[in-house]
């Protein structure tokens, strides 16, 4: 494995991780837990949950072009008023789009990553890395899966199933 290859490997356990650790925080959630919220006016945790998913299937199939077809019935999935889903569904939608995201980070090569794409964004055109739209990705996930974790715990119910520690050696 290339030395590229193996630092996507490292950040790409973590995030694993991560993704493991969202799945089992919201598996056992009733629609009643889900649509708790940290404050008024702020998304409930199954909107979070919903927005992560719609984030990571947007930027990775219509930026990166990666993923079938698949991916767009989460287009809606983070907009106001979507309906809301089950728990079952938002662990589906978790392990679809990673499933994606792991096929590309064990693929991409230095070239990859560096290899450029257009995105447009309120009329202007931006011109991003592959890189840089994974790295986005990756600290959308983690940002909004701190703010999904704080929203279980100030409700008294549990955010990651060993505390967010594991043996790191």
């Amino acid at each position: 494995m290339s030395e590229t290859g193996e630092t996507l490997a490292f950040f790409t356990e973590g995030w694993q991780y991560h993704q493991h650790q969202l799945s089992m925080a919201l598996a056992q959630l009733t629609p009643e837990q889900l649509a708790l919220r940290a404050a008024p006016g702020l998304r409930s945790i199954g909107e979070l949950a919903c927005h992560i998913i719609a984030v990571r299937a947007g930027w990775f199939h219509y930026n990166l072009e990666e993923g079938g077809e698949e991916l767009t019935i989460f287009d809606t999935w983070g907009q106001p008023n979507s309906p809301p889903r089950s728990a079952s569904e938002l662990v589906s939608g978790l392990e679809q789009t990673w499933q994606v995201i792991q096929e590309v980070l064990g693929r991409y090569t230095l070239a990859d990553l560096q290899s450029t794409v257009q995105d447009e964004w309120k009329g202007q055109v931006y011109t991003l890395t592959r890189g840089w739209v994974i790295w986005h990705v990756m600290e959308h996930d983690l940002h909004h899966g701190g703010e999904l974790a704080y929203s279980l715990g100030m409700h008294g119910l549990p955010a990651w199933e060993d505390g967010g520690k594991r043996d790191l050696a």
